[in-house]
């Protein structure tokens, strides 16, 4: 958004407006303005105004947030509406804020979604190492839920993935699981896609009749459908592999037939890639400045929406191009850079694609020294290759790029020899033999060498391959053992159906960051609802209830009080068992004048409440509660302020039980001036003084414990 002139300072600025208009809006309204904005924003994108609907975007994200009754489906629509027009960076955003409100709603199988449209945005930016950990998150849900759908949706788009990262043969396995569930439950569209993505990789392999045949079988199962977008991404496929095997003629009308099909779609980022496709086919054909045109409108488009790979593929075409019209020079430049470009996103082959164009131009202009040069960097990345690709890869690649190498040095010598003919008419005819003679010997060579080279790196390969193998099946093994770890790992107390220790964990850090974030952005203004509080509330005599009903009764106390918890406290707030008969509450955007209401609250709820344990008459339970600010020592470090809390949340909870038992005290602030009355918590934490609250007498009557040794 900076290119577009627009800074952080007037987004934040223009964020904080809306959230104070939007603070006191009610629901029903909220929703109807949110829908007029999402409209908007899809208006924006229609009219290719990508930067205003990617500020639009954020605006309308920072007033969702603003509205905790915000249901979390609209942030999916946004981000799936940002995707589409291939505004990546800005969706992820959009899908990090769905994700977060699922998991605090407890909504597995939309996280699981929700990560792998995560995937996918960070897969088009070539983040393929992040794009993996969303994928491998989402199937360990998919696997506790036992959701065979999901799990072929996750094993499709890690194909692609491995696909991308040249990783052929770990790519084939998923897409084929994928495939074999889409064609048993007769799921066309999804089972066409997974045909398409394996014939990219046997195109990639240069199988191009095996290519062929998937991508024919890809069209026919969805033949007659009324979805263009697919129908037109094959044409496109197929029009790419024509042109590959010298069919230009055919692959320019099959490529057309593509693009006219998916112009009718908001595919942005099909689209361009079918203009790139197409600008190569004119160039084949001969409309050189058409073709250059369009291969330039696809790059433009690459960079804006931040894709590597659309970008290396322009460029490469681009090369091509310029070799084709013996513009030598320039094709070396944009090699150069493309070159550069690949090597940025660890794209292997992106990189010997490159380094092949500029062997070809250097060979071409007479540069011998540096095609050497070159020649022996190719030889270096085939090698850090072989631990990355499988076999026929690796040698379906070096034949392509040793055919070019060998067809541009013979052309070069009978350019050679043609020119040294031309020259004996002007010159000493002896000289030039003599120089013809030297060439030809080294270029000879040269071939020579690179023969014996690629003998040698066969067996290589077949070893490494076989190495390779042997690791993958190791790696498998981990990887489901590890699977199976995960299973067993729940956001969930069985017994109370409240979130555990592990919740708390992923939630309490960002939880703390985004508190501290908001009191720095903001330190003058309204703080009502930027505290997060924090109380841990125990069960007055529980292990009497054991010793005098029994275990099961416990449980049933246990169930019972939990349940009052919920009623006591917001959905929003984070309700933890946090171990035997203890409990822990974390409320979000709160106010720390309310701690002492909601401690009081809780305890006299509890009070009051019968516990059926399954006898004639129900019995009565206390608790006690201790509590303090989060952080109450502001401390910028997350895991510093929770150990710190935690410590003053324990010490108030066990003076409240020396106390009297049945009541609450706590920390409501700590105060930046000496204060002459400091209390004991304030010399065993060493606050400068605090504001203390109790439900006891007052701070006087209550009995603090030397240490943390003494609890009862």
């Amino acid at each position: 958004m900076g290119r577009e002139g627009f800074s952080t300072l007037r987004v934040l600025m223009c964020a904080l407006l809306v959230a104070v208009h939007f603070a006191h809006v009610n629901p029903v309204k909220a929703l109807t303005i949110f829908d007029k904005e999402f409209a908007d924003v899809e208006s924006l994108l229609h009219a290719k105004q990508y930067a205003n609907a990617d500020t639009k975007a954020l605006l309308l994200l920072e007033q969702a947030l603003q509205q905790q009754h915000m249901p979390a489906d609209m942030f999916s629509s946004l981000g799936e509406l940002l995707q589409n027009a291939s505004r990546f960076e800005v969706s992820k955003a959009i899908f990090n804020a769905a994700l977060e409100r699922y998991t605090t709603e407890g909504e597995l199988e939309k996280m699981a979604s929700t990560l792998l449209q995560l995937a996918t945005s960070e897969r088009h930016l070539s983040n393929y190492d992040t794009a993996l950990t969303y994928v491998r998150r989402a199937m360990s849900i998919a696997h506790i839920e036992r959701n065979d759908l999901l799990k072929a949706k996750l094993n499709l788009e890690l194909g692609i993935i491995r696909q991308q990262q040249n990783q052929i043969e770990v790519a084939l396995e998923p897409l084929k699981q994928a495939l074999d569930f889409f064609r048993e439950n007769r799921m066309s569209n999804e089972m066409s896609l997974s045909l398409l993505r394996i014939g990219d990789i046997y195109s990639l392999l240069n199988q191009t009749s095996l290519a062929h045949t998937y991508y024919q079988d890809a069209f026919d199962s969805i033949e007659g459908s009324t979805d263009p977008r697919l129908l037109g991404t094959i044409k496109t496929r197929i029009g790419a592999l024509l042109l590959k095997t010298g069919a230009s003629a055919q692959a320019t009308v099959a490529i057309k037939e593509g693009l006219e099909l998916l112009q009718v779609t908001n595919d942005v980022g099909a689209i361009a890639e079918a203009k790139m496709l197409m600008g190569r086919a004119l160039v084949e054909n001969g409309e050189t400045a058409k073709g250059r045109e369009l291969l330039m409108e696809a790059m433009r488009f690459a960079s804006s929406s931040g894709q590597a790979k659309l970008m290396i593929d322009g460029r490469l075409a681009l090369a091509q191009a310029y070799m084709k019209e013996q513009d030598f020079e320039r094709a070396l430049a944009e090699a150069r850079s493309g070159t550069i470009d690949a090597r940025k996103s660890r794209d292997l082959r992106g990189q010997l694609s490159f380094l092949s164009l500029q062997l070809s131009a250097f060979v071409s202009l007479g540069e011998f020294k540096k095609a050497l040069d070159i020649q022996s960097v190719i030889q270096q990345l085939r090698e850090v290759l072989l631990d990355s690709e499988n076999k026929s890869a690796i040698e379906g690649l070096q034949a392509e790029i040793e055919l070019i190498r060998q067809s541009r040095t013979l052309e070069k010598l009978e350019e050679s020899k043609q020119l040294a003919l031309a020259q004996a008419e002007r010159e000493k005819l002896q000289t030039t033999l003599v120089w013809s003679v030297s060439l030809a010997v080294m270029l000879l060579t040269f071939l020579v060498w690179s023969r014996y080279k690629q003998r040698r790196q066969t067996i290589i390969l077949r070893r490494e391959v076989r190495q390779q193998t042997l690791d993958l099946h190791k790696k498998n093994e981990e990887l489901q053992a590890a699977y199976k770890t995960l299973e067993e790992v729940s956001l969930r107390d069985p017994l109370t159906g409240l979130y555990n220790r592990h919740c708390l964990e992923s939630q309490l850090p960002g939880e703390i960051r985004r508190s501290q974030f908001s009191a720095r952005q903001s330190p003058t203004t309204d703080k009502a609802k930027q505290d997060l509080l924090c109380l841990l509330i125990d069960i007055d005599h529980f292990k009497r209830v054991n010793d005098d009903y029994g275990h099961i009764a416990g449980d049933k106390v246990l169930s019972s009080f939990a349940q009052v918890l919920k009623n006591v406290f917001r959905q929003t707030d984070l309700i933890i068992r946090w171990g035997g008969e203890e409990f822990l509450v974390v409320c979000r955007q709160s106010n720390r004048e309310e701690l002492p209401e909601l401690a009081e609250r809780c305890r006299e709820m509890v009070a009051s409440t019968p516990f059926d344990i399954g006898l004639d008459k129900p019995i009565k339970i206390t608790c006690s509660i201790g509590f303090s600010l989060l952080s109450p020592d502001k401390k910028d470090n997350s895991d510093v302020a929770w150990e710190r809390t935690f410590a003053v949340i324990d010490y108030a909870l066990y003076a409240s039980k020396l106390s009297g038992r049945n009541g609450w005290v706590g920390v409501i602030e700590t105060l930046d001036t000496d204060f002459k009355n400091r209390t004991p918590i304030d010399e065993k934490f060493n606050f400068t003084g605090s504001r203390i609250a109790t439900s006891f007498n007052n701070i006087a009557s209550i009995q603090w414990p030397d240490t943390l040794d003494n609890k009862q």
